[in-house]
């Protein structure tokens, strides 16, 4: 009966902290999430047109290899 009680407590115990380091986790990304798009949304803007355009091109580019590649894998 002892053994058991102290299992349960042990569970509610990693319970909890399991729920307090995800809590954490998920706060730190709400958090760090935006001002990283901030930063990166004033760099981009920095940017030239002809530089923004090459860039886009390029993310094109990248998703369309790996297109090709996913359905090249396929067959």
């Amino acid at each position: 009966m002892k053994k058991t009680l102290l299992d349960g407590w042990k569970s509610l115990l990693r319970l909890l902290r399991f729920v307090f380091w995800y809590g954490f986790a998920v706060a730190v990304l709400l958090y760090l999430l935006p001002a990283a798009g901030l930063l990166l949304e004033q760099h981009y803007e920095a940017l030239s047109s002809t530089v923004k355009f090459f860039a886009v091109l390029g993310l094109f580019a990248l998703i369309g290899a790996w297109q090709v590649l996913s359905i090249r894998d396929r067959r």
